[in-house]
């Protein structure tokens, strides 16, 4: 289930953000409704990396590439067979 905490119209933009949070959980989601045929999607993690070895970024390409209950192999390049994405990638900043 969720609750959704806050709707805001963003007139300059031409679309309206809908702030929800699954109730369970604590998660939250962050939903850009806009009338465009451009789609986007983005799942982030706080994930604080310790250092800049790369650990993290390895992590989150390792986690990506799903398991033997829900088996998936490198979905980056499967989705760029059926999108006209000219990005996509995981990353992890460090500060």
């Amino acid at each position: 289930m969720d609750d959704t905490q806050e709707v805001e119209e963003v007139p300059e933009l031409y679309l309206t953000t809908i702030k929800l949070s699954h109730l369970q959980t604590g998660a939250e989601h962050l939903h850009i409704a806009r009338d465009d045929s451009n789609n986007v999607f983005s799942v982030g993690f706080r994930t604080t990396p310790r250092d800049d070895t790369g650990v993290s970024h390895i992590l989150e390409h390792t986690v990506l590439c799903g398991s033997h209950r829900y088996p998936c192999e490198d979905p980056f390049f499967k989705m760029l067979n059926r999108s006209l994405s000219t990005f996509m990638n995981a990353w992890t900043v460090y500060h």
